[in-house]
């Protein structure tokens, strides 16, 4: 069963080729504003200031709303450092406000939402302060927005930092679990959107009520990309080196599943058929095992053309975005990518609070 939905899955994916919406030239650019807010990130933010200054995008039609969200550290002195030489870009001091202290709105969405009311531009661009941003990336999602005029929101492309061989297996995971969210994009079904890269037409925004009209949760991008579409839009997702962001990886396990466990609470909200098939995704391990016992040289092909049929796929949608796939990291990944589902499993369940950026839920 597991393996007929494998190569179901894969059949689907040579049908959407991972579609690109990339269209010609614009004759004239938007106006656009780039969101980013930051919270502690001192030791990490110059290098995203670096890369939007290398942005080809004219600072005619730019506006970069930088958010400081209550810093302890330095990050609101580095950012005023750096707005000081740049007309198009403007500091936000992010105060608590009533539906954050009574857990009507995250930390993030309440960060988002005020740096939102600044905004003029016709299209928003959101990434993190820990990302970095290649000079295309804005013009890559504006000429994706522009393919129609339906499109509500756009998702970009985002990999870990393969600095190590931990990193290195966080971004093939990354890159398959956004393969699979293009797959059924391209298939009209936008799970969701990435809030380290997307792009939200102001028209959009202003229809959900941006942020602030968003219910509580952990996922503030899943919750708006769900609104958006609930308003008639479309979602699209643009898979291009030209849209690819950077991002650091988590330094150990236990962020790592302080993370997953986020991403698991907007998980739990997706409809029932995604659900179930991440769940028999997750029941593979033990299955496989099961079969090993019983029939082992029927269960080590199961496995053997599960991992095939995976490992092509990462490498075609690495392939799509200008890297290259190693097959030592594809072996290992299999080992990882079993071991992190099953513990993140275990840890959404833990009877502990969610850690974001030193604020629990």
């Amino acid at each position: 069963m597991l393996l007929l939905c494998q190569n179901l899955f894969l059949v689907v994916f040579f049908r959407t080729n991972f579609r690109s919406y990339h269209q010609k030239e614009a004759q004239e650019l938007p106006q656009i504003s780039i969101l980013i807010p930051a919270r502690n990130e001192a030791g990490i933010i110059r290098h995203c200031l670096q890369a939007l200054e290398q942005l080809d995008y004219p600072t005619t039609k730019l506006q970069v709303i930088l958010g400081n969200d209550q810093s302890i550290d330095d990050t609101a002195e580095i950012i005023e450092a750096w707005v000081a030489e740049k007309p198009y870009a403007s500091l936000v001091d992010i105060v608590p406000t009533v539906a954050e202290r009574t857990r009507k709105i995250n930390g993030k969405a309440n960060a988002l939402a005020q740096m939102g009311d600044f905004a003029t531009g016709e299209y928003l661009l959101f990434t993190d302060a820990d990302c970095i941003v290649p000079t295309s990336w804005a013009k890559e999602m504006v000429l994706a927005v522009q393919s129609s005029e339906q499109i509500g929101f756009v998702t970009g492309v985002t990999s870990v930092q393969s600095l190590g061989f931990y990193a290195k297996m966080q971004d093939y995971d990354w890159l398959f679990t956004l393969g699979m969210v293009k797959v059924l994009s391209d298939l009209g079904l936008s799970v969701t959107t990435m809030g380290n890269n997307m792009l939200i037409t102001k028209k959009a925004y202003d229809a959900v009520g941006g942020f602030s009209g968003l219910k509580f949760s952990l996922t503030e991008d899943f919750e708006i990309a769900q609104a958006i579409q609930q308003k008639g839009f479309k979602g699209i997702h643009q898979v291009s080196d030209q849209n690819l962001i950077t991002t650091k990886a988590q330094p150990n396990l236990f962020s790592l599943l302080e993370q997953r466990k986020r991403w698991m609470h907007g998980a739990m909200k997706l409809p029932l058929t995604i659900k179930a098939l991440l769940a028999l995704q997750a029941l593979f391990l033990p299955l496989v095992i099961l079969l090993i016992v019983n029939y082992t040289f029927l269960g080590w092909l199961f496995w053997l053309t599960k991992w095939s049929i995976q490992s092509y796929f990462i490498y075609l949608f690495k392939k799509k975005i200008s890297q290259k796939a190693n097959i030592l990291a594809l072996i290992f990944f299999e080992i990882y990518y079993l071991f992190t589902a099953w513990t993140t499993i275990l840890y959404y369940f833990w009877p502990s609070k969610t850690n974001w950026k030193g604020r629990k839920y």
